[in-house]
């Protein structure tokens, strides 16, 4: 096993959350280890804990709806025993940053408030698929090793879990069990009940927002400087993008600016498949049958409106084959004046200096979809989760030893602002995190910020609003999310058992983002929407529709 001070990393981004997990449920119906299959079981959630009293705090009013936090707390304890029983834990986890240096303070005090000696394994995103495989394959996986079939290791990953790899948690973690964990008890149950495989639990999840899709970020002062007004129809969205790229919203004086930068279907895009009321993935309809978003009328008049902002010239001209850095370049330097990320990942981190924004809290917003001819638009539902840490079914036997595991994911998994999660967040006081005017501020010492390479586990911190900039931002945005939560539409298909999704769905899926960019971008016409429903349906999408509602009568 490799040893925290000594993994390699290369920093990437994954793209995309929702329905993170729903390839993992897909292959629910393969056998577990013995030959017997798990089969479906009525799901019993974990009993989730009512957050506790904290200045600054206010909790939604619906569920789903994000914490808010006007100031950051005073940290408070709440793991009051050391969690481990001394000796070596070994992790397998994802992580963002740069490799941490061979003498890590941090480190070497979470081995101390932990009472264990981890022993991570890092991966990068990109490296993700292959090294999960190749760990699976091989049989000696590390105690806690983390799952996301989000990154195109499904086979791998979740055909593993149902034929017996990892050890099922439910008895663990379902109803009152849930108590022997109080912070995992904080956890919101969408974030169970979307990890959840057939009724059964076989990790903990990490959660995240329910309306981290399709809330993209926007320059609200080019909006105003070109005279214009918050979208309320399909007409006045187009005129909104438009004019981004064409009416010189950041005054200079050239027509160097676009209002988007991405041609993927589920990016960028995902406000105008909300305006035109594109099911969130697939619709079930009254009787029981599913119809895929491509299948749909109201796809097509979406592609068309595509179609027409390509022309009008609202995308950067690299859109159809921009990576994440180029988009996130364009936006950082002010060329775009919508971005997809943005605004859900600056909900407990400043946002990064954009060219021409002065004032955060007035100069961007939400691009908040209308409906095509008025209205709210439906939004889509994240799946709530990015991955799940497991146990693999060798540790499992001990079930000491799974308890031990549990505890010290119960201390990583603190909420917000209490002391434990303030460490994992930001580290060691006066080393890499000094407080200023009452917040933690990070130390700009590279080496001292490498040190927290291995500090992505299962914290809720993304499903929290604490905003940069004056208290109210982050009772604005969760009034917000307040309103728009009840607009929401789940996938009809998380959970539910397709193994021809697993083994054909993401081929079958960029085949259509490949051939959806054909037709924004001319190479097609919108017509060849039929032949492109047709040869998915061919090539997979009828049997996986198939399978997906018989799932839904085994359910029911």
């Amino acid at each position: 096993m490799s040893s925290l001070w000594q993994s390699p990393i290369s920093r990437r981004r994954v793209l995309g959350t929702a329905g993170a997990f729903a390839g993992l449920a897909a292959l629910s119906a393969c056998s577990d280890g013995s030959g017997s299959k798990p089969g479906a079981r009525k799901l019993q959630l974990p009993e989730q804990a009512t957050p506790s009293p904290v200045p600054g705090q206010r909790v939604g009013s619906r569920p789903g709806v994000p914490v808010a936090f006007t100031n950051y707390p005073t940290p408070y304890q709440t793991v009051f025993e050391p969690p481990g029983r001394g000796g070596p834990v070994t992790t397998y986890q994802i992580s963002y940053s740069p490799p941490p240096p061979s003498t890590n303070r941090w480190a070497a005090e979470l081995n101390k408030r932990l009472n264990v000696t981890l022993e991570p394994t890092l991966v990068s995103p990109a490296d993700l698929a292959q090294k999960t495989a190749t760990l699976i394959a091989g049989g000696d996986m590390p105690d806690i090793f983390y799952l996301n079939v989000a990154t195109g290791q499904a086979p791998a990953a979740a055909q593993s879990v149902l034929q017996g790899a990892f050890t099922d948690l439910t008895d663990f973690l379902s109803g009152d069990a849930i108590n022997d964990y109080p912070n995992l008890a904080l956890f919101p149950s969408y974030a169970w009940e979307n990890s959840a495989v057939q009724g059964h639990f076989y990790g903990v999840p990490r959660p995240t927002p329910l309306l981290q899709s399709g809330t993209p970020a926007m320059r609200l002062d080019w909006m105003r400087k070109l005279g214009l007004k918050a979208p309320a129809t399909a007409d006045e969205l187009f005129q909104l993008l438009s004019a981004f790229a064409n009416d010189d919203p950041d005054g200079n004086g050239k027509k160097d600016t676009w209002a988007l930068s991405s041609l993927q279907i589920y990016w960028q895009n995902t406000p105008i498949l909300n305006m035109f009321g594109v099911p969130n993935n697939w619709r079930l309809d009254g009787g029981g049958k599913l119809v895929k978003d491509v299948e749909t009328d109201e796809f097509e008049a979406a592609t068309e409106f595509t179609v027409k902002l390509w022309k009008a010239g609202a995308f950067h001209p690299n859109s159809a084959a921009s990576t994440y850095e180029q988009q996130s370049a364009l936006w950082g330097s002010g060329k775009i004046g919508v971005w997809g990320a943005a605004l859900a990942g600056s909900y407990v981190r400043p946002v990064p200096p954009i060219a021409g924004v002065t004032n955060w809290t007035t100069d961007l917003g939400p691009l908040i979809p209308p409906g095509r001819d008025g209205g709210t638009a439906s939004l889509y539902q994240s799946s709530g989760i990015f991955g799940m840490y497991a146990i693999p079914s060798s540790v499992g036997k001990n079930p000491d030893r799974v308890r031990e595991l549990l505890r010290i994911l119960n201390y990583v998994g603190a909420p917000f602002g209490s002391t434990e999660n303030t460490f994992m967040t930001y580290g060691v006081e006066g080393w890499n995190y000094t407080i200023e005017n009452g917040k933690p501020t990070r130390s700009d010492d590279a080496a001292r910020k490498a040190e927290l390479a291995a500090q992505y586990f299962c914290q809720p911190t993304e499903t929290v609003l604490y905003l940069p900039g004056p208290p109210s931002m982050s009772l604005t945005a969760q009034q917000q999310a307040e309103k728009l939560i009840p607009h929401t539409i789940p996938d009809p298909t998380v959970n539910l058992v397709s193994q021809t999704q697993v083994s054909k769905g993401p081929s079958l899926q960029q085949k259509l983002n490949d051939d959806f960019v054909g037709i924004v971008t001319g190479r097609k016409p919108v017509s060849a929407l039929k032949e492109l429903r047709s040869q998915w349906a061919g090539q997979g999408g009828d049997q996986i529709r198939r399978e997906y509602e018989q799932s839904l009568t085994k359910t029911r």
